[in-house]
């Protein structure tokens, strides 16, 4: 068995974190095992440290911790970087790989501090001279963009060396591996997701309806996403306000947590939209949400390539994307892309095109008498979406295999991926 270390900045349900979990499942775990690094409030790593128990033990426990342990992985931490703490975090990272350095791979899905950390990982491959030790790195982005101000400026300073750091550079689009690694060569792993589960499913639908009392003929635009800057969800509050319909009742499904949602729930208020926009938080089965939804909006100012909306485009749901993000990520003909740079208001218009366009196929499936005349029409037309996104090498259990592959023997020249950026 080898094992594969990779370093995140948590393991709640984001989308890196998704994925990876995505793949661990359908990994032939007698051969290769996961591990986790990931990081901690500083302050709590330096208690753990001075009490002398594993800083793992004194993190707060998040969604895939349980999952991981029952499926073989070790979890592990360091603290949080914020610049300030440059010095500890190299010593940490040190004291980390010093002690644990008997991985296949280390895969740093955290590319803004992996050209610290890897180097590191690396000089204790090169320092020993046990065979068994045939440790590659690898610079995987996710991201095609930073955050605003100083924060993404040191990002970028950062990133900058990754190249020269790392022995692979993995980019789940090509955006994100043009902007990431400046014109190096890397590979193209798209993010791929279980098309079966996302498959649209009618009782689902239901159910999900039920519960946040949204009726049959109501009009669900949703997102999935963490409430932050990058996520843009007050732009699509402000874009569902602006919508203006009197011949079907219209909601907003908000699934996911962070900074920002209080904030987010202050503007619905402000707007006079809040008892039409459903919070519903973070979701483990979210692909009944998916079900639930009839137009998936996604205003994100920038991504590498969003597995949800790879989730959403395979459970048949319309889907407007900002143009900010890769046209990687256009897969299936039920997606289409918006800029965001016009602003709100037009977003308000092109949302309220679709939601026609939806009521009009709606109305004229009906029959003399008013009722639906074939309603498994609609259903069987979304079930199709998953199948295509299979048909498009966008399915987890191909990609698990390429990816196993590689960490089997990751000098074989066996990168699960197109290369590009030459």
């Amino acid at each position: 068995m080898v094992r594969v270390l990779h370093v995140l900045g948590g393991l709640g349900l984001g989308g890196a974190e998704s994925r990876i979990m995505d793949l661990y499942r359908n990994m032939d775990r007698s051969q290769v095992q996961f591990d986790f690094l990931v990081h901690m409030d500083p302050r709590e790593y330096a208690r753990a440290v001075s009490d002398g128990v594993d800083p793992a033990s004194y993190r707060k426990p998040q969604f895939f911790d349980d999952e991981i342990r029952s499926l073989g992985g070790q979890i592990y931490a360091v603290p949080r970087f914020r610049a300030y703490n440059y010095f500890a975090y190299r010593r940490a990272m040190h004291s980390f790989f010093k002690e644990h350095h008997a991985f296949s791979v280390v895969q740093a899905h955290m590319t803004s501090t992996a050209s610290i950390y890897l180097p590191i990982a690396a000089h204790f491959r090169e320092a020993s001279a046990k065979p068994e030790l045939s440790m590659v790195t690898v610079a995987h982005t996710r991201n095609a963009g930073v955050d605003r101000g100083l924060k993404g400026i040191l990002v970028r300073i950062l990133r900058r060396s990754l190249p020269a750091r790392a022995d692979f550079l993995f980019a789940c689009s090509h955006l994100a591996g043009d902007k990431t690694f400046g014109g190096a060569p890397y590979t193209y792993i798209p993010n791929t997701i279980d098309t079966a589960r996302f498959t649209y499913d009618p009782s689902a639908r239901e159910i999900i309806r039920d519960r946040h009392n949204i009726a049959p003929d109501d009009i669900v635009i949703g997102n999935v996403a963490r409430f932050s800057p990058q996520k843009n969800q007050g732009f699509l509050i402000r874009a569902f306000a602006g919508m203006r319909r009197k011949d079907r009742n219209i909601k907003l499904l908000l699934c996911g947590e962070g900074a920002l949602r209080d904030e987010c729930e202050h503007l619905a208020g402000e707007l006079g939209v809040y008892d039409r926009v459903i919070f519903a938080g973070s979701q483990s089965e979210i692909e009944k949400y998916y079900s639930a939804m009839d137009i998936f909006a996604f205003p994100s100012i920038y991504e590498g390539l969003p597995g949800v909306v790879v989730e959403a485009q395979a459970s048949g749901c319309k889907c407007l994307i900002s143009d900010t993000i890769t046209p990687d990520v256009m897969i299936l003909d039920n997606a289409e892309m918006y800029p965001i740079s016009e602003g709100p208001e037009s977003w308000s218009r092109k949302l309220n095109k679709m939601v026609g366009e939806m009521i009009f196929a709606d109305e004229d499936s009906k029959d003399a008498a008013g009722q639906r005349a074939d309603e498994s029409r609609r259903d069987a037309d979304r079930m199709r979406y998953a199948r295509e996104m299979e048909e498009a090498g966008f399915d987890v259990h191909e990609q698990a295999a390429r990816v196993m592959a590689f960490y089997l023997d990751p000098c074989a020249d066996t990168a699960p991926g197109s290369s590009t950026g030459e």
